[in-house]
């Protein structure tokens, strides 16, 4: 809650409604603010204010938004992720598409289920490694087990290994945790896919799951936090050795990467 305070004392402070310090603590000054907005109810706690607060400015700043009524949605949250992204640079985050994506295959990773990618990986289950992680990961069940490696295909090894330090150095052990890119749900199952009948990438061990809380299989952008801006750069880390979201590419199963093409 202490962000989402500091947030709205500097949309405050820029719109000229308060003059105090930006210190994350809900005083006087900042409930004088909230009341000059006609759009929040004086009847709201303090933490509704603040959402309602949150929504204002979005509508102000032409996102889209439902009615503003303190309730902290989907909507709301991805409002903040935008707002703050406006309050640290002075823009907006540009919007992304699948096509704007660079189409860059340095493993030469084949095409899912196709000719190649047999000859390439063979056997589903048959060739595996063990991966140790740069940082610990916890598992999203059970949950709060740490896990410090996982089995995977050979072939992605190495260049597993390097997005995961990538990551590291990216974002450091913090940001990790806050962001939940250490929640991990998965590489190696020798499973068929869901309501199919061919083997999953997860099969082969290409393919990783994260957050699977906060990122379901049927989920779109509007709910999956892996679609927000702050994983732009998680995402784009992945890309860049060729690896392939789900959610990028789809825009469902966000917490799925896997090293083979669509």
């Amino acid at each position: 809650m202490k962000k989402r305070i500091i947030l709205v004392q500097k949309l405050l402070k820029q719109a000229g409604l308060y003059n105090d310090s930006i210190d994350g603590i809900i005083g006087k000054n900042s409930r004088k603010a909230f009341a000059a907005i006609n759009e929040i109810d004086a009847s709201w706690s303090d933490n509704r204010k603040v959402n309602g607060a949150i929504q204002y400015f979005a509508k102000k700043n032409g996102l889209e938004i439902g009615p503003i009524d303190g309730w902290w949605r989907p909507d709301t949250e991805d409002a903040f992720n935008q707002l703050s992204h406006l309050m640290d640079t002075g823009s907006m985050p540009k919007p992304w598409r699948p096509e704007d994506i660079e189409d860059v295959n340095p493993n030469n990773w084949p095409r899912q289920y196709s000719p190649e990618f047999d000859a390439f990986y063979g056997a589903p289950g048959e060739n595996l490694v063990t991966i140790t992680f740069p940082y610990a990961m916890k598992l999203t069940w059970p949950p709060y087990q740490k896990v410090t490696r996982t089995s995977c295909h050979p072939k992605v090894k190495e260049s597993l290994e390097r997005i995961l330090v990538k990551v590291l150095d990216t974002y450091g052990l913090d940001a990790i945790g806050e962001l939940g890119l250490d929640k991990f749900s998965g590489c190696f199952n020798k499973r068929q896919v869901r309501g199919g009948t061919k083997w999953s990438m997860h099969s082969w061990g290409i393919a990783l799951d994260f957050d699977q809380g906060r990122n379901k299989l049927d989920w779109g952008r509007d709910r999956a936090v892996f679609a927000k801006p702050e994983y732009v750069k998680w995402w784009e880390i992945w890309e860049a050795e060729g690896w392939l979201s789900l959610g990028r590419q789809r825009n469902f199963d966000w917490m799925h990467v896997q090293a083979a093409k669509l």
